[in-house]
């Protein structure tokens, strides 16, 4: 089965980008009121006392805040851990080795480390590990920004509160553009079943029966790819989609055995039936053309019955397609917003695609009902 590296939840990450932005400013204000004055987090250089434990605490806590917001209990004690680990190699490496560029890197690389861990919680190991690797990566190079960016002049003319906040900024950008990684994902391109899959229409097919066949075959392949752990949803959703295709195909069958024109010539039979029955003279002769009149009007009256019972399956299609379209939107969303803010939505997703499938074989029943 192939697979295929996706990426989801995109304003979701755009939003975390944002946050974190906002975070990195807010951080560099923080350096500024709080701070030294010697300059910006340069590798830790002018960390003194208090802010230099402060720095390791905030830079994790605002950072992995506003990237990933903790919306449970232990989600918070997380954050808060992971802060005070970023906090004790920050102030740790500041007293301790103070001109030591090994200490300083240390230093770095615990608060980079701190943030990575908490970051890279809740996902899968190799996923996790992937996305520590990334963020850690990123998280140490963030911290480089602020001393690269104060060797330039512009920043040197700067008053410093704008120039820590616009260093604070950058390092929040990096760090939020890190947070990628936690939106990749492999999916699994899910091909219909074979034996439905040979009853799906030719993609040169133009009748609206098959068009609708076709657009429920991409809703079911788009929405299975976004339900790997909801196993009810996708035999729901598979289970709808065998039925649609053998629902389409049986009036496929009946539109491809219908004679091109047979209302047309059936109405002008009708017609020249009639005039021959009124210019009749014999009432033998009447009799058998007013029979056969009657046979070629039942005709036309079993053509209206089909015409309806298309009529009337091509609304049911359309239901049916929209549920699919439905549970793939949901899907979408599902995996942008997390799975416990649409369990039941998805559970009632699932019996609607149960009573669609319900519906249809209530439908293919009726056809085979005698006229």
């Amino acid at each position: 089965m192939k697979r295929t590296l996706l990426f989801d939840a995109h304003e979701s990450f755009h939003r975390t980008v944002l946050s974190t932005l906002l975070g990195g400013g807010l951080l560099g204000l923080w350096h500024t009121l709080l701070g030294s004055h010697s300059g910006y987090l340069a590798d830790l250089h002018g960390l003194r006392g208090t802010w230099a434990w402060g720095y390791g605490a905030l830079a994790v806590g605002m950072l992995g805040g506003a990237a990933l917001v903790p919306k449970t209990k232990r989600g918070r004690l997380g954050l808060v851990a992971m802060a005070v680990l970023g906090a004790t190699s920050s102030g740790l490496a500041a007293r301790y080795g103070w001109e030591s560029e090994c200490a300083l890197g240390v230093g770095s690389v615990g608060v980079a480390a701190a943030l990575a861990l908490y970051l890279s919680s809740g996902l899968r190991l190799a996923h996790a590990a992937l996305a520590l690797g990334t963020i850690g990566a990123a998280t140490w190079l963030a911290q480089r920004i602020p001393s690269l960016l104060g060797s330039h002049d512009t920043f040197l003319e700067m008053p410093q509160v704008v120039g820590n906040t616009i260093s604070g900024m950058a390092m929040g950008l990096l760090v939020g553009a890190a947070t990628a990684v936690r939106h990749l994902k492999w999916v699994r391109r899910t091909a219909l079943d074979k034996d439905v899959a040979k009853l799906l229409p030719g993609a040169d097919a133009t009748d609206e029966v098959s068009k609708l066949v076709q657009q429920a075959a991409t809703s079911y392949k788009q929405a299975i790819e976004c339900l790997d752990d909801h196993t009810a949803a996708k035999a729901a959703a598979s289970d709808l989609m065998g039925k649609i295709a053998r629902f389409g195909k049986r009036w496929q069958d009946i539109d491809a055995q219908m004679p091109q024109g047979s209302r047309t010539e059936l109405e002008a039979r009708t017609t020249d039936l009639t005039a021959r029955i009124e210019k009749a003279t014999d009432d033998s002769v009447r009799s058998e053309y007013d029979r056969a009149r009657s046979a070629v009007k039942e005709q036309l009256a079993y053509l209206d019955e089909i015409d309806k019972g298309r009529q009337r399956a091509i609304a049911r299609l359309h239901h049916q397609v929209a549920t699919l379209d439905r549970l793939r939107l949901a899907a979408l969303r599902h995996r942008s917003v997390g799975a416990s803010k649409l369990g039941e939505e998805l559970r009632t997703l699932v019996e609607e695609l149960g009573q669609a499938g319900q519906e249809l074989d209530t439908a293919a029943e009726l056809a085979e009902l005698p006229g």
